[in-house]
C-alpha cells in the first residue's frame, strides 16, 4: 500500500452529533493530507458524510445501541474509509438503494448519491458490526 499521509478516527453513538464529529475530522486529515486535490476530497467527504448520516437514521440497535467507528486513511492515490456499526442489526439493503430515487421524493439519495462519488462502496456483516468500506482512487475520476 502507498506512503499514509493522513489518518483520522471518530467513535461515537449513532446520534446526529457524531456527523459533526466527523466533518471536523475529515478537516483535519485533509489539513495533513493537503496534497489530496479538492477534485478528490470533497466528493470523498460528502460521500463519507452520506454513509455516516444513512446509518445515524437507519441502523438498528441489536440489543442496546448502535456505536458508530470511523476509520480514516489517506494515501496520495487513494482514499479510504471504513466505517463500523458497532451493535447494529444485520442490513437489509433493498435492491432501490444504488438507484436515484425521482425528483418528488423526499428520501433515499444517500447511497446512490456516495454509489456515484466514490470508486467502491460496500458492506459486509463482521461479528456483531456492518462494516462499509469506502474508497475513491485520488486520480481526480470515481
Amino acid at each position: 500500500m502507498p506512503e499514509l499521509l493522513a489518518q483520522g478516527h471518530v467513535r461515537g453513538p449513532a446520534s446526529p452529533p457524531i456527523v459533526d464529529a466527523v466533518q471536523d475530522e475529515l478537516s483535519r486529515v485533509w489539513g495533513d493530507a493537503h496534497v489530496i486535490d479538492p477534485t478528490d476530497r470533497m466528493p470523498f467527504e460528502l460521500a463519507v458524510v452520506e454513509v455516516v448520516t444513512n446509518a445515524v437514521r437507519h441502523s438498528k440497535p441489536a440489543s442496546d445501541k448502535v456505536e458508530l467507528d470511523l476509520e480514516v486513511e489517506v494515501h496520495r492515490d487513494l482514499l479510504l474509509a471504513r466505517l463500523f456499526e458497532l451493535g447494529a442489526k444485520p442490513l437489509d439493503i433493498p435492491e432501490s438503494a444504488g438507484t436515484m430515487p425521482g425528483p418528488d421524493s423526499e428520501a433515499g439519495r444517500g447511497l446512490a448519491l456516495a454509489r456515484q462519488l466514490l470508486t467502491t462502496i460496500t458492506c459486509e456483516r463482521r461479528d456483531d458490526a456492518n462494516v462499509w468500506t469506502l474508497t475513491r482512487s485520488a486520480d481526480g475520476n470515481p
